[in-house]
C-alpha cells in the first residue's frame, strides 16, 4: 500500500522537478522538447481544423471524375452526331415515301378503276366490287373494299400481283377460292388501302417531300412459266410458252360468248367452207359456234389467226405484270371423236 500510494506523488514530484529544471536543460533537450510540443500542436490543428476541408476536397475530386466521364460521353455523342443526322434524314425520306403512297380521299375512285382495269387486263370477270365502311386509326384511315373476280388460277395470281404493283399502298386480306367449273375459280378478297389521317397532325416538311416524292420501287412481274396450277391435275396443266411483246387488247370491245370459257372447254369439231371463206366449227357451252379468222375465244383475248382442217391457231395476250402485254400462240386441235 505504501508503494501504490507513493506513485502519484512521485510522478507529480518528477514532473514538477522537470519543469523547474527545464531552464537548465542542455540545448538538445530543449530542442527536442520544443519539437514535441510543435508536433503535438500540428497534429491537433490538422485534426480539428483541416478535417472539414479535406472532406470537401474529396467531394470535389469525386465530382471532377464524374464530370470527366460525362465530357467523354458527350464527346462520343458529338462525334456521331453527323451519322445520326444522316440516319434521321433517311428515315424522314422513307416516311415521306410511304406518306406519298397513301391515297387521299379523292383517289379512292381511281383505285376502283385500277382494280377494274387489272381484272380486265388479266382476262378476269369482275363479278362484284363493294366499298366497305372506313375504319379510322391513330395515324391513318383504313378504306376496305370487297372484290369478287372469276378466272383461271394464274390469271388470278397475276391480278393480285398487279394490285401489289400499284403506286399506292394496297394490302390483300381474307382470300377465298371456290370452283365455278373444273378450269375456272372465283376469288373473293378484301382489298385495303390507307390514307393519311389529318387529325393525327401534319408535318409540312414531310408532306412537301411526299409531294415531290422519291421514286417508288418497281413491281416484280409474276412469272408462271414453271409454276403449276394447284387446282388442276398435272396431266391437265396448261403450258404457256414465252411470249413476245405486243400491243394491248381493246378492253372496251364487247366480249363474245366463247370468251367466257377456258380454251380447254372448247372443242374443234370441224370446218365449214362458204365460197372462198373457211369457218371453224367449235363446240362450247353445249352448242356449236361458227368462227372466222379474226374472231375471239377464251378468257385471254385469244384471236383466231389461221384455220386448218386439223387445227386452228390462236394468238392470246397476257399482261407481263409491268404494264406491257405479251402475245403467245396456241393451237386447238380437231377432236376426231366428235
Amino acid at each position: 500500500m505504501r508503494v501504490a500510494s507513493g506513485l502519484p506523488r512521485l510522478t507529480e514530484l518528477d514532473i514538477a522537478q522537470l519543469y523547474r529544471n527545464a531552464a537548465n536543460w542542455p540545448l538538445p533537450g530543449k530542442a527536442l522538447l520544443g519539437g514535441a510540443v510543435v508536433g503535438l500542436l500540428w497534429t491537433v490543428g490538422i485534426t480539428f481544423y483541416l478535417s472539414g476541408p479535406r472532406e470537401h476536397l474529396r467531394q470535389l475530386e469525386a465530382q471532377e471524375a464524374a464530370l470527366e466521364h460525362s465530357v467523354t460521353l458527350k464527346g462520343r455523342q458529338a462525334a456521331g452526331l453527323e451519322s445520326h443526322a444522316h440516319g434521321l434524314e433517311t428515315m424522314q425520306g422513307r416516311f415521306a415515301n410511304l406518306l406519298r403512297q397513301l391515297p387521299v380521299e379523292a383517289e379512292v375512285p381511281g383505285l376502283l378503276e385500277d382494280i377494274s382495269r387489272l381484272s380486265a387486263a388479266n382476262g378476269l370477270v369482275l363479278d362484284a366490287i363493294e366499298l366497305l365502311d372506313d375504319q379510322p386509326r391513330s395515324l391513318y384511315i383504313e378504306s376496305s373494299m370487297q372484290v369478287d373476280v372469276t378466272g383461271a388460277f394464274h390469271d388470278l395470281a397475276g391480278f393480285i400481283n398487279g394490285i401489289a404493283g400499284l403506286p399506292r399502298i394496297v394490302t390483300v386480306h381474307d382470300l377465298g377460292f371456290s370452283y365455278v367449273d373444273p378450269s375456272l375459280l372465283r376469288l373473293s378478297l378484301v382489298a385495303k388501302t390507307y390514307r393519311y389521317n389529318p387529325q393525327a397532325g401534319d408535318d409540312v416538311h414531310l408532306r412537301s417531300q411526299a409531294l415531290a416524292g422519291p421514286m417508288l420501287p418497281q413491281p416484280v412481274a409474276y412469272d408462271f412459266a414453271d409454276v403449276r396450277d394447284p387446282f388442276q391435275l398435272p396431266s391437265r396443266q396448261r403450258v404457256r410458252p414465252a411470249g413476245r411483246p405486243a400491243a394491248g387488247p381493246d378492253l372496251a370491245r364487247p366480249r363474245g360468248m366463247l370468251e367466257g370459257l377456258a380454251v380447254e372447254q372448247i372443242e374443234m369439231v370441224g370446218t365449214l367452207s362458204l365460197g372462198s371463206q373457211t369457218f371453224a366449227l367449235l363446240r362450247g357451252a353445249s352448242s356449236i359456234h361458227r368462227l372466222a379468222i379474226g374472231d375471239y375465244l377464251g378468257p385471254d383475248h385469244g384471236r383466231i389467226t389461221a384455220i386448218h382442217d386439223a387445227h386452228i391457231e390462236l394468238a392470246e395476250l397476257f399482261p407481263d405484270g409491268q404494264g406491257a402485254w405479251l402475245e403467245r400462240l396456241q393451237t386447238l386441235a380437231l377432236n376426231v371423236n366428235s
